[in-house]
């Protein structure tokens, strides 16, 4: 992978943060009091199942989360399953660990990342690390609260071979009331803005304890640096998504008594809506 293509991508997709260390198990069990989510179900507009997620916690905290997938229509990464183990100092994520399992072969890490807060448990910077054969790529975040609602950042990456910290862009984040991210992107770059609408229910992941810290998520099946997303699933369910260079979505739910969803079907806005996906939440 050439430096310089693996920084244009990076340009064009949004990206993930990250940054400490330390074990669930140093701090004390939060007892789970709320609705978790267990398991989500991904299938294609068929019905065929695509991938199954499953969560494992520790009262309200994340020990992992892992995907298998069920089909071999997943792109490059056929046959993969995948594993992220989550770590806490006490009610805060400070590490990430992605371990993936390529088909017939052993479990490696793939990337690791640490998670760096101020006193007020504000995310102030993370540091991933993405592991190649014989190098590795880090992705270092560095935010700046603006005001209640407002986050600004700047992004570097540094390739181990050279150690050189290359600058990528600057980027703003916007939140909500219920602090959903409403609008992101580059401030370097116009009309680059990602926008978000939600409703008034629960995100399936909304009482995961320090997920609502998070701004940036890995996407399956390719973790890798140039497949990132923002951290939507934080306090209440998506409506509609307009990334530019991508389709507008638009989702359509169906909930539970408890106003958390059971289903959801996603549709892409071009030549009138087309199904993409299905997704069932268990708890």
């Amino acid at each position: 992978m050439k430096k310089s293509a693996l920084v244009l991508v990076l340009f064009m997709t949004l990206l993930f943060s990250c940054s400490s260390d330390s074990s669930a198990s140093d701090s004390p069990v939060v007892v789970a009091t709320s609705v978790l989510v267990k398991k989500i179900t991904t299938s294609d507009s068929s019905g065929k199942l695509l991938v199954t997620t499953t969560f494992s916690y520790n009262g309200n905290k994340i020990v992992s989360e892992s995907w298998k997938q069920n089909s071999f229509n997943m792109g490059t990464d056929v046959g993969y399953s995948y594993r992220m183990d989550y770590t806490y100092t006490g009610n805060l994520i400070t590490n990430t660990k992605v371990y993936l399992t390529p088909l017939g072969q052993a479990e490696r890490l793939n990337n690791s990342t640490n998670f760096i807060y101020d006193g007020n448990e504000n995310l102030i910077s993370s540091v991933r690390e993405q592991y190649f054969d014989s190098f590795k790529m880090i992705l270092k975040v560095l935010y700046t609260k603006i005001d209640t609602n407002t986050q600004e950042y700047k992004m570097f990456t540094i390739d181990s071979r050279d150690n050189i910290e290359t600058p990528i862009y600057n980027g703003k984040i916007v939140f909500d009331v219920n602090r959903n991210i409403i609008k992101m992107g580059t401030i370097d770059v116009s009309n680059s803005f990602s926008t978000f609408e939600y409703d008034l229910k629960s995100n399936p992941k909304k009482n995961i304890l320090g997920f609502n810290k998070m701004i940036y998520f890995d996407s399956p099946p390719n973790f890798s640096v140039i497949y990132l997303k923002p951290h939507l699933d934080r306090f209440n369910t998506v409506l509609k998504t307009n990334i530019p260079g991508y389709y507008p979505t638009n989702n359509q739910y169906t909930y539970n008594g408890d106003g958390y969803p059971i289903e959801n079907k996603e549709y892409y806005e071009y030549n009138g809506d087309k199904l993409n996906a299905i997704f069932q939440y268990f708890y």
